[in-house]
């Protein structure tokens, strides 16, 4: 059954629905509850030391659910910031006859970014990016007037500063746009992108607006005389537990009956279930991630993530609880859903990727620390129009504060 997604705008059969030339669209986070009906297997009496993290710096186990930022999509650019106000605004592909392909004679795919730090005196980055090398120079054309010209690096050329600021600032007020190939050995400067202008003025609107910088000297767009200190200050960086994960690449495989009540749990597709390879990775010192196979598509993968908790052959099993909903979760009591999810031990990170379709141009990504208790987000990236944007909008960031395990009294269960 498919399940819809978080963002509540890409569909699991991974279209994604027209949006309007001006649309604005936010993701959701879900309830950290376990879904109705959720059972434990029983748990064998035994005794073990257990571990607590210690808490410092003023982190909680309840900090506040994260609130992402807004993605706007104004014709062919795609604009959003995130909680630190860090805006991001991505040229898209024409959406020529509904395709997303790029139309013209373009054939090299070639992705135009701008992104402005949040706060007085954030800095500016124009960035271009392909998807193979580079010419070694790269000229930025506005209304046929070369506005920058970028240094690359195989495959990526940027600039930042007061040159990205004078730049941007020219491109907004043009008609015509391009990106050319530069230097000696392009004298005549060979047209690489034809890059449209249609909703990048009121994109980098949004981001004045968004970043409390309309009518200082130093906007995009809506200038004025105001002092660049009147811009407010960039909000902190929100800052979460994380339990370190023991040094270890898997955890022991589950029994007949603790697969059993993984499966009761999961409610999904039970032929997938039966096929598909259960993973399990400790979390803690006492508890592990189960990663059950639930849907499966030509580029999506979901996953059940559960937390197996206890000696194996008598753990107790639970519907893994997350701060805010990754992947394709949404449907009410069900379990969430983690996509093609990767863990990385060594960093301690769960990472959901929902693609849109199979090139990744569109979709919605997500990266968790477990902090004890839940899933708690650190970064959260999403890009809900499939027209040739592989580098995703950043909505949310927060930073990981890895507590020191402390052990305490060992614990004997009744006999």
């Amino acid at each position: 059954m498919a399940r819809a997604w978080a963002a509540t705008i890409l569909l699991a059969t991974g279209q994604a629905p027209s949006v309007s030339a001006s649309a604005t669209v936010r993701a959701r986070p879900v309830s950290t509850a376990a879904p109705a009906g959720a059972g434990t297997a029983a748990r064998a009496p035994s005794a073990r030391v257990l571990s607590t993290p210690a808490l410092s710096g003023g982190v909680t186990p309840r900090t506040a659910a994260p609130q992402p930022g807004l993605l706007q999509y104004n014709g062919d650019w795609a604009v959003g910031c995130d909680n630190l106000l860090q805006c991001e605004a991505i040229a898209l592909q024409p959406d020529v006859g509904g395709s997303g392909g790029a139309g013209g004679d373009d054939s090299e795919p070639i992705l135009v970014r701008i992104v402005r730090a949040g706060g007085p005196g954030g800095d500016v980055m124009l960035g271009v990016t392909a998807l193979s090398t580079l010419p070694p120079e790269i000229a930025l054309v506005a209304d046929g007037q070369e506005v920058a010209r970028l240094s690359s690096r195989s495959d990526e050329a940027l600039i930042r500063g007061d040159a990205a600021l004078r730049a941007v600032q020219a491109m907004a007020a043009a008609a015509t746009l391009e990106v050319r190939a530069a230097g000696r050995r392009n004298r005549g400067q060979p047209r690489l992108l034809s890059l449209s202008s249609a909703g990048l003025a009121d994109s980098l609107r949004f981001v004045d607006t968004r970043q409390g910088r309309t009518g200082t000297a130093m906007a995009f767009v809506a200038r004025g005389v105001a002092p660049e200190t009147a811009v407010p200050a960039r909000p902190a960086m929100p800052v979460v537990q994380q339990v370190p994960s023991p040094d270890a690449d898997a955890a022991p495989g589950l029994n007949a009956m603790e697969l059993a009540v993984a499966r009761r749990l999961a409610v999904c597709d039970a032929s997938l279930m039966a096929d598909g390879a259960v993973e399990l990775f400790p979390l803690d010192a006492d508890a592990a991630l189960l990663l059950l196979p639930c849907e499966a598509g030509a580029y999506n993968v979901s996953a059940v993530p559960l937390i197996a908790r206890g000696a194996a052959g008598g753990r107790t099993l639970s519907v893994a609880r997350f701060d805010f909903a990754p992947g394709f979760t949404g449907e009410p009591g069900k379990p969430p859903l983690v996509v093609n999810a990767l863990w990385d031990a060594r960093r301690g990170i769960l990472s959901s990727l929902a693609k849109g379709r199979g090139v990744g141009d569109c979709g919605a990504s997500e990266n968790y620390v477990w902090d004890g208790t839940l899933f708690r987000l650190i970064e959260s990236r999403a890009m809900h129009v499939c027209r040739g944007a592989w580098e995703w909008i950043r909505l949310w960031e927060a930073e990981p504060q890895r507590a020191p395990l402390v052990p305490v009294a060992a614990v004997v269960a009744p006999r």
